[in-house]
């Protein structure tokens, strides 16, 4: 059984998918963000000192990065959805993996960021553009 440390607008939203996708068993520990400074619970951090979302617990063991939680929910419980390494189809899969970390995150974070910022932001929303689209 895996269970998925959910925090409120977090990563873990794609893991929920994941495991909806696998058909496989879990169950969900939810977890709200402070409303003032947006970190994570003490209920959370307790069990990752960077109050990190998500986390999975799959064979005692605690799973952090949702690269590699994906890697091995799909190896263990869907490899059905992983092309065989010699397929061509495989590279494609590792790049659609590794881009919600590696190229859409950041300007999705800048934009949150600076958006925050209100009018101080404003000299940064010119490069948000842009890095969105890039």
């Amino acid at each position: 059984m895996i269970t998925l440390h959910h925090l409120n607008r977090s990563r873990s939203h794609r893991i929920l998918w994941l495991l909806e996708e696998a058909g496989t068993e879990y169950t969900v520990k939810h977890y709200k963000r402070d409303a003032k400074t947006n970190l994570a619970p003490p209920e959370l951090t307790a069990i990752h000192p960077l109050g990190k979302s998500p986390m999975i617990e799959m064979d005692g063991r605690l799973i952090t990065e949702s690269a590699a939680i994906v890697e091995v929910i799909c190896a263990k419980h869907a490899p059905h959805m992983v092309p065989a390494r010699d397929d061509p189809a495989y590279i494609q899969h590792l790049e659609l993996m590794h881009f919600a970390e590696g190229s859409a995150m950041a300007p999705i974070l800048l934009n949150l960021y600076v958006g925050r910022l209100g009018e101080a932001g404003a000299p940064l929303h010119r490069c948000t553009r842009a890095s969105t689209n890039s």
